[in-house]
């Protein structure tokens, strides 16, 4: 008898202990749950964030292309100058030549 009135004895300290025992158990299980939603938010944010820079690259990409070409465009004129203007001091050089002679038989 003695045996089953300490088992009622302890019943109280029993039930406090498997409710601690439960209660941290809880708190472990909505830690973890908490923790793979941040993480899975976090991960969400970092992949938008990606995308948008994914997506600025491209466009910067883009534009360089762009002003590459007019770029491009403008030395191919300048390439046009030059060859211009190196024909000119071409005939220019000629003419000197000429009157360097013409005037070289006058004096």
């Amino acid at each position: 008898m003695t045996s089953i009135v300490a088992a009622d004895d302890n019943i109280p300290e029993i039930a406090m202990i498997t409710s601690t025992v439960l209660l941290v158990a809880l708190m472990v299980i909505v830690a973890f749950v908490a923790m793979g939603i941040y993480r899975a938010r976090h991960s969400a944010a970092r992949e938008q964030q990606y995308r948008q820079l994914a997506e600025h690259a491209g466009d910067a990409q883009t534009r360089f292309v762009e002003h590459s070409r007019t770029t491009a465009t403008a030395l191919d004129g300048i390439r046009e100058e030059l060859h211009t203007t190196r024909t000119e001091i071409a005939e220019v050089k000629e003419r000197l030549a000429n009157l360097e002679r013409l005037l070289s038989q006058i004096g």
